[in-house]
């Protein structure tokens, strides 16, 4: 006979987060910061004292917050403009149409744009799905909400790449499912004509 016990067994399958993580894929850069500014504290302390110290220090924060910011722009220009590989052709209504009705993500909204299908990110990000039909590409292409241009002003740069960095796995899966889809419904509709 075995003993009673009180302990109740749980098991828990894992399941995927609602909310995007944000990882900051400028983390290998915070290195620069402290070397920027530590540089411009010694050669401005060498020539003007304690005084020269706090300046250098400003000049090194300053020289290292533009570079993070010229940095972030170089990678978010690679990410915006890399076509990808569309293997199904599909138009931009076809693509709304698949998307506005299957895709739900707790962050990310979809909205017809004027120049094609828009995913708002949390408020801050829109991402324009650019498709080119004659090279049966597209490419996701991310900005700044004119909302958060305006009002969050510290680190732009590094903000708008760390949301495109983050949410384009997410957009790159919508858009390759909705392209299979609609050449799925294609085929059934041609065999049942």
């Amino acid at each position: 006979m075995q003993p009673e016990t009180n302990e109740i067994s749980v098991t828990t399958s894992e399941s995927p987060p609602l909310t995007t993580q944000l990882e900051n894929p400028m983390k290998a850069f915070k290195k620069l910061y402290l070397i920027l500014i530590l540089l411009g504290a010694t050669a401005f302390a060498a020539m003007g004292g304690a005084v020269g110290c706090l300046f250098g220090v400003v000049i090194g924060w300053a020289a290292a917050y533009l570079s993070m910011q010229f940095i972030a722009g170089v990678k978010l220009f690679k990410l915006n403009y890399k076509d990808h590989q569309l293997l199904n052709p599909i138009t931009d209504e076809q693509l709304y149409q698949y998307l506005s009705t299957s895709f739900s993500h707790p962050d990310i909204k979809v909205e017809k744009g004027a120049f094609g299908v828009r995913f708002v990110y949390k408020s801050a990000t829109a991402h324009r799905i650019r498709i080119d039909h004659k090279n049966k590409t597209y490419s996701i292409v991310s900005k700044l909400t004119a909302k958060k241009r305006i009002f969050n002003r510290h680190n732009p740069g590094v903000t708008e790449y760390s949301n495109a960095y983050a949410v384009m796995p997410i957009l790159l899966k919508a858009v390759e499912e909705a392209s299979n889809a609609v050449a799925n419904i294609e085929k059934l509709r041609r065999l049942l004509t």
